[in-house]
């Protein structure tokens, strides 16, 4: 065989492309970039998106990894940033100057923003790449600088929320077109890799990377004259990065993925199989002209026969595919395509295959064959060979290396000197390891086409046999084709057989199905898309008893898609009568599919419960491995055949799909999802029409909810502010801008001050809806609460579907708008007050809560406005009226800040009494002004028909002042009852401060005489206690009893005397004994007067103060009378003060 040159292959087959850095390196721009069929289609798309009209301008690039996803992003990056001249010399150089009919030259140039892909933050990076772009685009406007730098500031911010990101976009895209002279009139944003930042998100659990990918494709769908186009490049699509998560995860990235237009880029195999032939006659040119014609004409009927052209090639060009191919045999060249997918990168290791000189490469068998002959044929052994000399032990450790283990295992078993057994088995392998790739099986006709080109060959059959018989090799009914046996002494036909029959007499096929069959639910796109809600419909099999019973919505979604599983073709015919009855036409979320036929379906079905059961129940296959490995792939081929069974059956164009007793032709995925759609818009008619994938979900994220907390939050305290006084752009302002603000519910009052509000006429997000069933809910019972979660189910169900994160936060909003009128219960009871922490609750636990609508009318709203104005003037000024909830508050203020005494106590009036218990058990706002409180005031009740009498509503308004006064008067009150206490048992002249100075001077006296640990704790309160006011009568109060006088009761002030009188009379036997011990200083005004007599002698400690100006008065009035007695002997002058001492003494 003649050597040949090896071809120069351009540096895309390889090299990886990484997009940011090859865009600018001339070594690697676009050299031998071939624009195929794929190329110009896609391309074509994507520029369609340029259409000033379209709004489809976000796409994701799916397909395998080395298929030239990075390359075609590169060659888009070019084409949209260059001018049309520049445009038309890159097709040319390209050789592709007639793709200019669907790549238009004069289409809007774009300036490019790449995003290599890495395991990081997606926000962060779209961030950092837009400023590289506009850094790199020298544009000099100082309309940049300030753009740069909110980018530099977002570049480095944690929290950095995906709005923002998508605002900052947006704003680069508008400024570019504003100030580059013409040159660009918009961005193309290309996020390479995006798998990476996907697995991220998922393993960070931080979704803010994915809602990023939402915000921006739909800041480009809205982006109009200024084209935003976005381009994600994957390697299999976005829910697949969420494929162990919950159903209600994977939903939420597939609705992501519904934002995106999903564009396949894989070159089929058919062109793959050209490039191959084009490849192979290049290089060796036409040397065997007459053998290819031969091998051409022998093999192109077999291969008709076995099926394996592909679909898209012809008969007449698959003949001149294998002649150009030769002498790769029929089955490598439909082989290669899908074992270099499976095993390494596309193209570039399909090149490498025919242009490397590895072992048992193409090139290396044909240089072994002798320079005269004919080229030997290439086949399914040799690629074998190839493989496992190529990749040797790594080729059993990839994922896909099972298969190719066992193959390699069972060649070990054979000896060396069967060649035939050992060729049949590694055709039987090799076909078995590409996992029904190419259309390839291995059934008998395919491994004699493979060795022997032909269909019918005794030997290979004869082969097939014996090593059936020597447990090499085990036939699969379902595939009819046979695969490596790892052996087992089970009899697993037998074993699946008997369970089969069991599970045939137990089971019933709608519940087998819904069991094993995919129920996944499925997702109306398009409505999605357009309100910003997610709906889902259940997949459920049923019977015709399930049909006809009456059963709701199934739970937890938003409409059902019924399979009906007739068990005869009589209940197919009543299944058909049902399904077209007009009764059906109220059934707005429910769809009826009816299939054509059963039988095949439930052969299958059996067989998959069979093993499913056999794999996952029976002992037998505990320790068996080999015999657990063949039962599961069993159950691989027949849950594949049963998927395209169930798929033939219920979606193809023989079943029949009925809404509203209409029947609808169904062919195609996208007519599912425009009937799947249309179900959803007439089901929720007036539903929001919001986007944001924080709010918009059925069960929120812990940072979701924390988002709309902090929200509620801002709209309690902050609601006259603009964007709620949120400072930056956390998660909430998010959530704020898409509903609050988008919506017009926070907007900017004519006075300039900024307010809440209900939907505006113009009503962008379509809330009025919403918003009208929310009051009427409230209006139809006035006198009882109604329930919360009796709103917000009348919210989430039909027509509205208002999302379960989204219900609380409306119904928060129009409880600040009309904070007047509605009343909160907890638990059955009031809140009069209620604060953040009622309103998390009640995001939390809606079930224990209800609501109330007060109103005032008549005389009532008389009553209302006397009120107002004097407790609370600003209720006048609020925008719902009459405002009872703000007139309220202050009474209910004035009752909760009562101390504990003065809501008990009985040392009030009767009535003062009733007032206290109307505020304490008040249940509404208009129960307790127009009723609770006239009745506790001895007044009939105000009633709405009621004539005006506002010298009633005065005299009512008047009595319920003076004795709110009189409840807030009695704790002062008993203060001054227990200082009065205090100055008579302890003697002292003064009062207030002055008392406690006295009494504090006098335990000075003492304080080094005694022991006693009560006047030690008396005189450490003196101390301490607030010298302003009567902090020091509460501290003593609370020293005789243990507790503050707040906390008193009746009985309290009574034992308080009682202990007082007992520390007055320790103090005064302190005193006593201090002047006895004469420990008192000779100056101390202290005097100690006592008397004795036949029952004994009493005495007491006096204080004389020479300021003391009464006291000096009777004194010297004592004197001057004794002084006049001179007649009397002294003795006698004081037995006469002795008698007089005595009674005061005593």
């Amino acid at each position: 065989m003649p050597e040949r040159a090896k071809p120069r292959l351009a540096s895309r087959f390889t090299r990886a492309v990484h997009i940011q850095r090859d865009f600018h390196d001339l070594r690697y721009r676009l050299d031998g970039y071939q624009v195929t069929p794929l190329v110009r289609q896609q391309a074509a798309r994507v520029m369609a998106g340029l259409a000033p009209e379209q709004t489809e301008r976000a796409f994701s690039v799916i397909g395998p990894f080395g298929s030239g996803k990075s390359a075609f992003g590169l060659f888009m990056a070019h084409y949209l940033q260059r001018s049309s001249t520049s445009r038309y010399r890159l097709l040319e150089s390209l050789r592709a100057l007639d793709a200019t009919t669907l790549l238009p030259l004069d289409a809007p140039s774009l300036l490019s923003v790449l995003v290599p892909g890495n395991n990081s933050s997606l926000c962060h990076a779209i961030v950092r790449s837009l400023g590289t772009a506009l850094n790199d685009s020298h544009l000099k406007s100082s309309a940049f600088v300030q753009l740069r730098a909110q980018i530099v500031e977002s570049s480095s911010d944690p929290t950095l929320d995906p709005v923002r990101v998508a605002d900052l976009v947006t704003q680069a895209a508008q400024l570019v077109q504003a100030h580059s002279q013409g040159r660009y009139q918009g961005l193309f944003v290309l996020i390479d890799e995006l798998g990476q930042f996907l697995d991220y998100a998922a393993h960070q659990d931080d979704e803010r990377d994915l809602f990023v990918l939402q915000s921006l494709a739909e800041a480009a769908a809205r982006s109009a004259g200024t084209p935003l186009l976005l381009m994600t490049i994957l390697h299999q699509a976005f829910e697949q990065y969420a494929l162990h998560a919950g159903t209600t995860r994977r939903i939420e990235w597939a609705k992501v993925q519904g934002r995106f237009v999903d564009l396949t880029f894989q070159e089929p195999s058919s062109q793959m199989m050209r490039m191959l032939a084009l490849a192979l006659m290049s290089e060796y040119g036409d040397l065997w002209h007459e053998q290819r014609e031969q091998w051409a004409a022998l093999l192109a009927p077999q291969t008709e026969a076995l099926g394996l052209r592909p679909g898209d090639i012809a008969p007449d060009e698959w003949r001149q595919l294998l002649h150009d191919a030769y002498p790769l045999h029929p089955t490598v060249l439909v082989a290669l395509p899908a074992i270099f997918r499976q095993l390494a990168q596309n193209e570039r290791s399909l090149f490498a295959f025919i242009y490397s000189d590895e072992p048992w490469a193409l090139r290396d068998l044909l240089r072994s064959a002798p320079e005269s002959a004919a080229p030997p044929i290439y086949r399914l052994t040799h690629l074998y060979a190839y493989v496992e000399a190529s990749l040797g032990p790594s080729l059993f450790s990839r994922a896909k290396g099972l298969r190719w283990a066992e193959l390699a295992e069972a060649r070990s078993l054979l000896l060396a000197g069967e060649p035939l057994p050992l060729d049949v088995l590694t055709v039987v392998g090799t076909i078995g390891a590409l996992e029904r790739a190419a259309g390839l099986r291995a059934s008998q006709a395919h491994i004699a086409l493979a060795l022997r080109d032909t269909l019918d060959d005794p030997a290979v059959a004869d082969t097939l046999l014996a090593l059936q018989n020597r447990r090499l090799i085990t036939y699969r009914q379902h595939r009819d084709s046979y695969i490596i046996w790892e052996g087992s002494d089970l009899d697993l036909d037998a074993l699946t057989q008997e369970t089969r029959r069991e599970l045939a007499q137990q089971v019933v096929l709608p519940s087998l199905l819904q069991r094993h069959a995919d129920t996944t639910p499925r997702i109306a796109r398009r409505h999605s898309y357009l309100s910003g809600a997610t709906r889902a419909f259940a997949v459920r099999y049923v019977d015709m008893s399930q049909l006809t019973h009456d059963e709701p919505t199934s739970l937890g979604f938003d409409g059902e898609l019924l399979h009906v599983v007739p068990a005869d073709e009589e209940e197919l015919s009543q299944a058909e009568h049902w399904a077209s009855d007009p009764a059906r036409d109220q059934e707005l979320a429910r769809i009826v599919v009816l299939p054509p036929r059963v039988r095949e379906l439930r052969d299958l079905l059996l067989d998959v419960a069979a093993l499913h059961y056999v794999l996952e129940t029976r002992e037998e296959l505990e320790h068996d491995r080999p015999a657990r490995r063949e039962v599961a792939g069993r159950l691989l081929e027949a849950q594949h055949a049963l998927t395209q069974v169930i798929a033939e059956t219920y979606t193809g164009q023989h079943s029949r799909w009925f809404y509203r007793h209409q029947q609808h032709a169904i062919v195609s995925a996208r007519q599912i999802d425009d009937l799947l759609s249309s179900a959803a818009d007439s089901t929720y008619a007036e539903t929001p029409r919001i986007w944001n994938e924080l709010i918009m979900r059925r069960q929120l994220s812990g940072a979701a909810a924390k988002a709309r907390r902090n929200l509620v939050e801002a709209m309690l305290e902050h609601a006259h502010e603009e964007h709620l006084g949120i400072v930056g752009y956390p998660p909430e302002r998010a959530i704020y801008e898409s509903v609050l603000r988008k919506g017009g519910l926070h907007r900017q009052a004519a006075n300039g001050e900024w307010e809440l509000g209900p939907p505006p006429p113009e009503d962008p997000l379509h809330l009025r809806p919403a918003w009208h069933a929310m009051e009427r809910y409230l209006e139809s019972d006035e006198h009882e609460p109604r329930s919360l979660t009796g709103l917000l189910s009348l919210l989430e169900g039909p027509p509205f579907g208002v999302k379960s994160g989204l219900a609380p936060l409306l119904f928060m909003t129009l409880y600040v708008v009309r904070a007047g009128e509605i009343n909160l219960y907890e638990r059955g009871n009031f809140v009069a007050m209620p604060d953040i922490a009622t309103f998390e609750r009640l995001l939390t636990r809606p079930d224990q809560f209800a609501v109330r609508l007060s109103r005032a009318e008549g005389a009532r709203w008389q009553v209302y406005g006397r009120l107002a104005k004097a407790l609370a003037p600003r209720a006048l000024e609020l925008r719902t009226q009459p405002a009872l909830v703000a007139v309220v508050m202050p009474l209910l203020r004035i009752h909760r800040n009562l101390p504990a005494y003065s809501k008990q106590t009985r040392r009030v009036s009767q009535q003062a009494q009733a007032v206290r218990v109307a505020l304490h058990e008040a249940r509404s706002p208009d129960e307790l002004l127009f009723e609770r409180l006239p009745r506790a005031l001895g007044l009939a009740p105000f009633r709405s028909d009621d004539p005006e009498d506002m010298e009633r509503v005065d005299a009512f308004a008047a009595l319920l002042r003076a004795h709110l006064q009189e409840l807030q008067d009695a704790y002062p009150r008993l203060l001054q009852t227990i200082a009065a206490q205090i100055y008579a048992a302890f003697g002292l002249r003064t009062q207030g401060t002055a008392a406690r100075a006295e009494l504090q001077q006098r335990y000075a006296v003492i304080a080094d005489a005694t022991n006693d640990v009560h006047l030690r704790k008396l005189g450490v309160r003196l101390e301490t206690a607030d010298h302003e006011g009567d902090a020091w009568v509460e501290s003593i109060a609370a020293l005789l009893l243990g507790r503050p006088p707040e906390a008193w009761t009746d009985q309290d002030v009574a034992a308080c005397e009682i202990a007082l009188a007992d520390l007055a009379r320790r103090f005064h036997a302190a005193e006593e004994l201090a002047l006895n011990a004469r420990v008192v200083p000779a100056e101390t005004p202290l005097l100690r007067v006592g008397l004795a007599n036949g029952h004994g002698e009493v005495s007491r400690v006096l204080h004389v103060s020479t300021d003391d100006q009464a006291m000096l008065r009777l004194r010297d009035e004592l004197s001057a009378t004794l002084g006049r007695h001179t007649n009397l002997s002294p003795e006698q002058r004081a037995a006469a003060l002795a008698t007089l001492l005595q009674g005061l003494l005593t």
